[in-house]
């Protein structure tokens, strides 16, 4: 007897029969799709959170940040500027400091992003994010995000007042007897004043919720910086991804700056993106190891259902590692079929994940994925190939292990008591 009876004999026994074996082995196969669609899902929806969270970063933040070791500010940012430009890459002075925003009697904290729009509008792509109006070009205009927007009730050509902590930390002094006072000497202070000239939206939440971008001379007159300081200056090479050699040359080249990659300014959260994925796998693969398990008793009791065909094959010539191959053959045909069917599920989940969430919101009336918390507006989800094709063959290799001690008891049956089995 070859592998083609093995084959032939593993097939019928899987066939359905309206008997319990039957229904057992649906439930092992629906087991196994089950496992196999949610361990998709999961790690597609995991990877892609990842990929747009990198995605995002890149589009809000430089992949290199310069700061001043010993001062709040950079006075001449053109050193840097052209050290960067050295080594590579391109580069701008921002200033990137909080202050709290005033439209009418409501107080928000906000962060204030002065930049050059020259300088900076392609690498942090305004062309495809601003959504209403134009970048900030003259004195005192602004440049706010749709969440701001709809927040403080303002559009474009309104105006809203910026409040600098540097300043009105000027007003106030400690007395000799630990009391606050009010600076007398001071000038009378006033927030500065800005038009808002365009409306942007990124689609990352923590970002479009807090940042207002002005001009670099209002941000250094509004946070009493000198005349062209920054307090940061952004950097951007060709591979993100491979920034280590050029932050080691910059540190060579500025040993008074302290310098920070995208990275390692990120390090923690795409740390903690990368352990969750590996431990909803760990976790998530139990539910296949379960269907693994249902197919071994699925077998033992196919087994004791065919003890007198198990003896009659034996007895006409068949070896026992041919009857051990009809069971592992059985369980690795439900590890296929329902890691196909899982397959075709996890795709269609994913495919129709956003369309499943809103009706699921509709249904419960409640928001199942809210920016707030996860920052984007939609569910992210990126399959890549290469998960795919080790969760089947994870799953396939459990099942077939699954039918190891059934096939072995099998096998060790004595045809002649096998042949008296009733």
């Amino acid at each position: 007897m070859g592998i083609r009876t093995e084959l032939f004999l593993a097939r019928r026994y899987l066939r359905p029969k309206r008997n319990a074996v039957s229904i057992i082995t649906l439930i092992s196969i629906i087991g196994v799709t089950l496992g196999v669609a949610v361990l998709i899902v999961v790690l597609a929806v995991m990877t892609g959170f990842t990929d747009l969270m990198k995605t995002k970063l890149l589009e809000t933040q430089a992949h290199i940040h310069v700061y001043s070791a010993y001062s709040r500010y950079i006075r001449h940012p053109e050193k840097v500027i052209k050290a960067i430009k050295e080594s590579g890459g391109e580069a701008a002075a921002v200033v990137n400091l909080p202050a709290l925003v005033q439209k009418d009697k409501l107080f928000k904290p906000k962060t204030i992003f002065g930049i050059n729009p020259e300088d900076i509008k392609a690498r942090m792509n305004f062309k495809d994010v601003l959504k209403a109006g134009r970048l900030q070009q003259n004195k005192n205009e602004a440049l706010i995000s749709t969440d701001i927007s709809n927040e403080l009730g303002i559009g474009i050509g309104d105006k809203l007042l910026i409040h600098s902590p540097e300043k009105l930390a000027e007003l106030v002094k400690v007395g000799k007897n630990g009391g606050i006072e009010v600076e007398k000497s001071k000038e009378v202070y006033l927030p500065a004043e800005f038009v808002v000239t365009g409306i942007y939206s990124f689609g990352k939440y923590d970002f479009d919720r807090s940042v207002i971008f002005v001009g670099l001379d209002d941000a250094d007159e509004l946070f009493n910086l000198p005349w062209g300081a920054a307090n940061t200056v952004y950097g951007w090479v060709k591979d993100p991804f491979a920034i280590e050699p050029v932050i080691k040359e910059l540190n060579k080249k500025l040993p008074d700056m302290n310098i920070n990659s995208w990275k390692q300014i990120n390090q923690q959260l795409l740390g903690v993106l990368e352990v969750e994925k590996n431990m909803m796998f760990f976790l998530l693969v139990f539910i296949v190891l379960v269907a693994a398990f249902s197919i071994t008793n699925t077998l033992i009791t196919v087994v004791y259902q065919k003890t007198r065909e198990i003896g009659l094959l034996k007895s006409l010539g068949a070896s026992s590692s041919t009857v051990m191959n009809v069971f592992i053959l059985q369980g690795m045909f439900v590890g296929l079929f329902g890691s196909l069917c899982g397959t075709l599920l996890g795709w269609s989940v994913i495919f129709w994940r956003n369309d499943i969430l809103r009706l699921m919101s509709k249904i419960t009336g409640q928001q199942l994925f809210p920016k707030e918390f996860y920052y984007f507006n939609e569910l992210p989800a990126h399959i890549v190939t290469g998960d795919v094709v080790f969760i089947v063959v994870v799953s396939v290799v459990l099942c077939t292990l699954g039918g190891v001690i059934p096939a072995w008891r099998a096998a060790k049956l004595d045809p002649a008591k096998a042949l008296r089995y009733e």
